[in-house]
């Protein structure tokens, strides 16, 4: 069973800011500029980003977090414009 996150980041650096956005893209969807929404498991997560977007940040300015979302809270959420919440597909091509 796939979990749910969002993900939210505050980096002052533009150069450490596009290079994260780009790495959290590659396994979330952006709902606003700094917010992802991750259909991921929670240990994939960690992985992620323990070995791959922490690497990006400089942790004494930037500020990464995650909160894992429950299938209650998604089901609740109020959206308001556009993406819609995200929903993963049924399939991934590699």
């Amino acid at each position: 069973m796939t979990d749910f996150w969002l993900v939210c980041y505050d980096v002052r650096d533009d150069k450490r800011r596009n290079k994260l956005a780009k790495l959290i893209e590659q396994r979330c969807q952006r709902v606003q500029y700094s917010v992802f929404e991750c259909p991921v498991e929670g240990e994939i997560l960690c992985e992620l980003i323990e070995r791959r977007w922490l690497k990006v940040l400089k942790l004494s300015e930037d500020s990464l977090r995650a909160y894992p979302l429950s299938g209650t809270a998604k089901k609740q959420a109020k959206i308001y414009g556009s993406p819609p919440l995200y929903e993963p597909p049924d399939y991934l091509i590699l």
